[in-house]
Order: structure tokens, then sequence, then C-alpha cells
């Protein structure tokens, strides 16, 4: 190979060196005063690797600190499927559930009121009532209000853990609703034993909503309750786990399919 290519190949060769040594180099550097930023190999490789970043503002999320985090909890898409919704629980139910009822008509829905009165999570556990239920109506989403008659147990978190327990394993995979109680008076910790242990976008809090209370000072009114309900299903198209088909109804009430009613524990 004669002279004139030897001094070729060094010279693509010089050029290649140097190509590789500048995309390792992450600083720049400059030449005559004059600053030249180079464009890392290194750098580019992590930065194609690495995973997203998270802390953009402009996305809704956690706030920690100053940025704000992306919620990474899966929501699953709108189902718009007609659903057979059992709804149980206390005496909440009264109110909520012929708003409720106005709504599942509307769109298609079949829904299963009961009413346990004076219940709480203790009771439904201890029974079989539950279970039964479910058996028999094969409910595919269910709703529960629970906790109005638990707002003043000493030591709630521990003794009513194990009840909460064995309810959201009879509910098993079907998705659910929890709508914490309306509290009239500061509560001994249900509402965060239900924070705790439910599923992260199955818990509706309604502690902080404001109410207009009955004669007894702690039920809603049935205006107040419907409007409560509203708040609900408007949580359940935005924020819930499992958003279901619940287009505005308009006004007035209906009643559910079937309703049920057991008197107050003895």
């Amino acid at each position: 190979m004669n002279k004139h290519y030897w001094g070729l190949w060094a010279l693509l060769l010089t050029a290649l060196l140097l190509f590789v040594a500048l995309s390792f180099k992450t600083d720049g550097f400059s030449v005559g005063g004059l600053e030249i930023k180079t464009a890392s190999f290194v750098q580019r490789a992590k930065e194609r690797l690495a995973p997203a970043d998270t802390t953009v503002a402009a996305k809704k999320g956690k706030r920690r600190g100053d940025t704000v985090r992306v919620d990474s909890a899966w929501r699953a898409p709108m189902d718009t499927t007609a659903k057979t919704i059992l709804f149980f629980g206390d005496s909440m139910l009264e109110g909520l559930a012929e708003r409720f009822a106005t709504y599942c008509h509307k769109n298609g829905h079949t829904l299963i009121e009961v009413i346990w009165y004076s219940s709480s999570t203790k009771c439904w556990a201890q029974s079989t009532r539950l279970s039964e239920l479910i058996n028999k109506y094969h409910p595919n989403y269910i709703f529960v209000c629970l906790g109005a008659n638990e707002l003043y147990v000493p030591d709630i978190k521990n003794v009513r853990k194990p009840y909460l327990k064995k309810i959201l394993a009879e509910i098993g995979d079907t998705p659910y609703v929890w709508i914490g109680p309306p509290n009239w008076d500061k509560d001994t910790g249900i509402n965060d034993l239900l924070a705790e242990n439910l599923e992260e976008g199955c818990f509706y809090l309604s502690a902080n909503d404001r109410f207009s209370r009955s004669r007894d000072g702690a039920h809603p009114t049935r205006a107040s309750a419907h409007l409560w309900m509203d708040r609900v299903v408007k949580w359940v198209g935005d924020k819930s786990a499992h958003p279901i088909r619940l287009k505005y109804p308009g006004e007035g009430i209906r009643r559910a399919d079937r309703i049920i009613i057991y008197q107050p524990p003895v």
C-alpha cells in the first residue's frame, strides 16, 4: 500500500478516535476561547434508557414538596355495560339509595338495596347475610355505606379491622365503592381504618362534606342525602378505580328494583 493511502487511513483513524473521545466527554471543551458543548454518548444512552420523569406539574397527582408526582394507581376504563348493583349498609342508605335508584334506572342498571338498621362492620361480618345476598343476586358491582354506628368505638383500628377484612374477603374481586359515614362529630378512627384498608379509588370520604341534618342531628335530611349521592356518583366517574356509566338523570327519585330491610340487631 503506497504512502498516500497510509496517510489517509491514519487521518481517518485519528478522526475516529477524536469522535469517540468527544462522545464520552460530558462538559465540552474550549478552542481559542470559544466554548464548545458536546452531547455525551453515555449521557444520551442514559437518557434513552431511563424511565420517564414523573414530576410533571401539568399532570394530576399527589403533591410532594414543590412538584406533583403522577399517581401510580391503576384506573379501569369507563365501563358502559349494564350492572347488577348491590347496595348494602346501615340506615344512611334511606336517602342515598332512593337517589341512586334514579341513576340506575337512567343508565340501565339493576339495583338491590339492602338496609340493616343500626348495623356495623361487626354485624355484617358476624352474619351470613352478605354472602347469601351475593350468592343470590350475583352482583357485578357493590356499593357499601357503613361506619356511622362506629364513630365512637374505642381502639377501633384493632377491634374492627378483622370485621372489615371479612367483609372485603366476601366482596372478593367484585368492583366496589365504600361510602364513608357522614360525620356529625369527630370519630375515633373509623375513617382512618377504612382509608388504610380499602383499595385506592374504592373509598369515598364523606366526613368532610357539608350536610343538612334531620332532627336526630346525625342523619342528613332527604334532600341533603340526595346531594350526597350526587357527589358520590361524580366521584365514581372522575376518581374511582372502577368507573361505570352513571349519567345524570335530572331531578327526582325512584325505588330500587329490590328493597330488603333487616331490623336492628338484638
